[in-house]
């Protein structure tokens, strides 16, 4: 299923386009306390003043702050940028293992990225939301259970019981759920004529207590396979409107772009786009929960029809 490491990598390829960046790679294993780095590659553009994205989705990234170069060696401070200080595995013996990969002077650093994507992911608005299903058994003399929605709890979506022993058809049954001090009551609200087992589904917002890159998107936050695009987009159009103030900036241009390449506004303009892209799929998204589901009130979290006008 998608990660938050898949959102990076996505949103890596809405903000490139067809830019590349030059790439190197950890030669030998360092630790967290390490401020030398061994080059495998030897890249040019590693140079005193640069800054290098080093990392993958399975060890984490960081970005450093190059102080020397002395041929395959780099003398590096640690943890630049709000980033933390990781110990990163390089091909010692060069028996073909894949090497922590360097970016060299990134648009965006991988740091930067994972961050805009996990802000994406906690800025998804209301009526996007995750759906489970639990069980709740009444005896005959049960008019409330106290049930722990361990995902938190948004509004009920359905709620069903069987007929009766031995049928497999399900009836609508009526309940409502009511939070007290954070506990929560399932209430019936038919008479208490004998035991019931209620199949209730229900909408909870998305889990966002823990978006390491190797966090599931879809089986630990709660989103659907089809909304895990979303993030990209959000974090995406952050990172470009940030940018615009950069497009007369010497370090962002080279011998074959300058300043007049990129027009004034254009970075702004891109932005928009993509926001634009991000409303309509908000949109898109929440109509198909709600052609499933319907519009639910009374909710903890409200449900409102979802637009793409602000």
């Amino acid at each position: 299923m998608p990660t938050v490491g898949d959102a990076v990598t996505r949103t890596k390829r809405l903000l490139n386009s067809n830019t590349r960046t030059e790439l190197d790679a950890i030669h030998t294993t360092i630790t967290a306390a390490a401020t030398t780095i061994r080059l495998k590659y030897q890249t040019d553009g590693i140079r005193a003043g640069s800054y290098i994205s080093v990392g993958d989705d399975t060890q984490g990234y960081e970005t450093m702050y190059v102080h020397a170069r002395n041929g395959e060696y780099a003398t590096v401070q640690r943890g630049i940028d709000g980033s933390t200080a990781v110990a990163f595995t390089g091909d010692i013996t060069d028996t073909g293992v894949v090497d922590t990969a360097i970016e060299v002077e990134p648009r965006f650093t991988a740091h930067q990225i994972h961050e805009a994507v996990k802000d994406a992911i906690l800025a998804m608005p209301n009526n996007l939301y995750g759906v489970e299903t639990t069980e709740v058994s009444f005896s005959t003399t049960q008019q409330s259970i106290t049930t722990a929605f361990s995902k938190g709890f948004n509004q009920v979506l359905s709620a069903t019981r069987t007929a009766r022993a031995g049928e497999d058809r399900l009836l609508s049954f009526n309940v409502k759920v009511q939070e007290y001090d954070g506990a929560y009551e399932v209430i019936r609200q038919e008479g208490i004529e004998k035991a019931v087992t209620v199949n209730l589904t229900y909408a909870h917002p998305f889990v966002t207590s823990t978006l390491n890159l190797g966090t599931d998107l879809v089986a630990t936050v709660g989103m659907t396979v089809e909304m895990t695009d979303i993030p990209a987009l959000g974090a995406a159009a952050s990172l470009l409107l940030g940018e615009e103030s950069l497009r007369l900036d010497l370090h962002s241009q080279g011998d074959s772009r300058s300043d007049a390449a990129v027009a004034a506004g254009d970075r702004a303009r891109y932005s928009l786009v993509l926001q634009a892209r991000y409303d309509r799929r908000v949109s898109e998204e929440a109509r198909r929960l709600m052609s499933k589901w319907g519009v639910r009130t009374g909710a903890v979290t409200s449900s409102v029809f979802p637009t793409t006008v602000r």
